[in-house]
């Protein structure tokens, strides 16, 4: 028995003195919680072309902010995008420039924005067998846009259209809902033209080439600032501060594969607030012309 106990003793302490270890050593602290920041992109196109688009933009923002989980929101509309701005749904938001200015007024701030500038300008484009020559020729006909808000696509064409002579009261306009349908419209000659951007007409044509060689850009417009990138005034500045950062590097890196861009999507520079000064004058020399839409309205002075 003694021998028992003193085989059973030692082991009996080993197994009290691993248990104790265990207690002392066992990790008391816990993962970094990750934290979800929604980021609202501008409806430009259907819901499922844009998550697909801005995927590659959030898993790179993840890869570069630790903790940080971005998850894309789409918004059926403009109007159901504008309204979630107004009531601050966005950590983070990619709107158009106008959408951009009007954020602002929201409390929310510029961080970045798309480039180049370049891109951002209107197309009018049409059939190439349409046999229109001047702006003029479209007097009277049926063109159409995505919407009456979007600011490349729709509002920049019709400014120009005005200040080379259309008759914008005999001017019939469609809105379509999206650069997709208002291409296709078009092309299948509901319409006799469309406005269209720089960056989206060319990924159609590279996606849809066989249309693409039937239509032929027959105009364009100057450019404005590209859209903003904005912040919630009450998101961590640091954090805002390094997004900006990684945006920015995003076309540069080279151990990034800038191939799973189909848009062109990774191109950003830094931004502020004046940067978008060139829009407000826009939206003013609009309204006086052409008159901005009953859900657009001019925008105070910051």
């Amino acid at each position: 028995m003694r021998g028992s106990l003193r085989t059973v003793c030692p082991l009996f302490f080993l197994l009290l003195a691993t248990a104790a270890w265990g207690q002392v050593y066992r990790p008391s602290g816990t993962a970094a919680a990750e934290t979800t920041y929604i980021l609202g992109v501008h409806p430009y196109t259907n819901p499922q072309s844009m998550l697909e688009d801005y995927d590659p933009v959030v898993r790179y923002l993840e890869s570069k902010n630790p903790g940080a989980r971005f998850q894309i929101e789409a918004s059926k509309d403009y109007p159901d995008y504008e309204a979630k701005l107004a009531a601050r749904r966005f950590h983070f938001s990619l709107p158009n420039p106008y959408q951009t200015v009007l954020s602002l007024e929201h409390g929310y701030r510029v961080i970045a924005k798309m480039t180049p500038d370049e891109n951002f300008r209107g197309l009018i484009v049409a059939r190439a067998d349409s046999g229109l020559k001047t702006p003029r020729d479209l007097n009277g006909k049926t063109v159409c846009f995505p919407s009456a808000t979007a600011v490349a696509a729709t509002m920049l064409p019709l400014l120009y259209l005005h200040q080379q002579g259309v008759d914008m009261k005999s001017l019939k306009i469609r809105h379509v809902g999206s650069q997709d349908s208002s291409i296709l419209n078009a092309y299948a000659g509901d319409a006799v033209a469309c406005g269209s951007t720089v960056r989206f007409f060319g990924s159609w044509a590279k996606k849809d080439g066989d249309k693409a060689r039937e239509m032929k850009i027959l105009w364009r417009t100057d450019s404005l600032p590209h859209n903003g990138f904005v912040a919630r005034d009450d998101v961590d500045k640091a954090l805002a501060s390094r997004v900006a950062q990684s945006l920015a590097a995003m076309d540069k890196d080279p151990a990034l594969d800038q191939a799973q861009f189909k848009k062109d999507q990774q191109h950003f520079e830094l931004a502020n607030d004046d940067t978008y000064r060139p829009m407000r004058n826009f939206l003013r020399d609009y309204d006086r012309a052409i008159g901005l839409p009953a859900t657009m309205r001019p925008l105070g002075e910051r």
